[in-house]
């Protein structure tokens, strides 16, 4: 048997080794070079940081990765980019190759967002691509307009620190120390006072106490004094009071007009009470039948003549 040299064995070696080589550096790029693989063209105006290797998702789920990404042509600076996908995915027509993040904090990938089809795309076809708003785009978009805000209210408190600073002058400062000393001094002396009232307060409260417990062990007697006190407003309403108040009212005119006409001497009264010569008139009258029934009391004879046996004739 012939024996193999050296240097067959060092070459065969060599290509084993570069073999393996690029088997473990196509595997560490993600390829798998022992699985059927359908490769999509997309051409990008940007890319947005994707690199080869970054993975391919539909719906969240890595059906393939980014084979290449290299420059169409020098002037226009547009992208083709290379996708290896799993040829079990079928991609319908309209499907849009988005690069987007892949996590929060770094790293891009590729998601297919599905067309309408009805149809779907051969493999090695160029499909629509579009770089999609990053979540830090979107987060700078929305925290500037905050950012400005928060410069203006650091300027503001600042300006309110400035004038706090100026406030507190040594002035000021001791303005306000000698006013906390004398609310202290107020303090201490509304401390003695209450100390010094202590028990007149105490008895004070035991009074109001006292005078609570009476009003809820009377609470009866006072809920039938209300009731009698209803009871009376009661009858005051039923009793008509404006009627008699009228009618007092009334007579009290008439009483004012009898009054005024006294006063007046109108009618028999009136001239009795204002017209003096009607009363010296009524007053000697009366004299004069004083002294008349006088003299017949005294001489019966002069007026009255009783004869028991006829009349007899006196003298002319």
């Amino acid at each position: 048997m012939k024996k193999i040299s050296n240097e067959v064995k060092i070459g065969v070696t060599a290509v084993l080794t570069i073999l393996v080589f690029i088997l473990l550096y196509s595997f560490l790029k993600g390829r798998n070079v022992f699985s059927s693989k359908a490769h999509y063209y997309v051409v990008y105006d940007k890319v947005g940081g994707l690199a080869e290797s970054s993975p391919v998702e539909v719906n969240g789920y890595q059906v393939g990765v980014v084979h290449s990404i290299r420059f169409i042509d020098a002037i226009s600076g547009r992208l083709l980019v290379v996708l290896s996908v799993d040829k079990n995915f079928m991609l319908p027509v309209n499907t849009v190759a988005e690069i987007t993040t892949a996590t929060l904090i770094a790293g891009m990938k590729v998601q297919f967002i599905y067309g309408d089809g009805p149809e779907t795309y051969n493999y090695g076809d160029t499909i629509p691509g579009r770089l999609a708003e990053s979540i830090l785009a979107t987060i700078e978009g929305e925290l500037y307009p905050l950012k400005d805000k928060v410069v203006h209210l650091i300027n503001a408190f600042d300006s309110v620190i400035s004038s706090i600073n100026e406030t507190f002058n040594p002035e000021f400062k001791k303005n306000f120390a000698e006013m906390l000393a004398g609310i202290n001094g107020t303090v201490q002396s509304l401390n003695e006072v209450l100390a010094s009232k202590e028990t007149e307060l105490k008895s004070t409260i035991d009074n109001i106490n006292t005078f609570t417990g009476m009003l809820a062990g009377n609470s009866e007697k006072m809920n039938n004094a209300f009731s009698n006190i209803e009871s009376l407003t009661d009858t005051l309403a039923s009793a008509d009071i404006y009627k008699s108040v009228e009618n007092l009212r009334n007579s009290l005119e008439r009483a004012a007009i009898l009054l005024e006409n006294l006063n007046s001497g109108h009618g028999t009264a009136g001239q009795l009470v204002t017209n003096d010569s009607l009363y010296i008139n009524l007053t000697n009258s009366l004299e004069s039948l004083d002294l008349l029934l006088k003299d017949l009391k005294a001489n019966p004879k002069k007026y009255v003549h009783f004869s028991v046996f006829g009349k007899k004739n006196v003298p002319q």
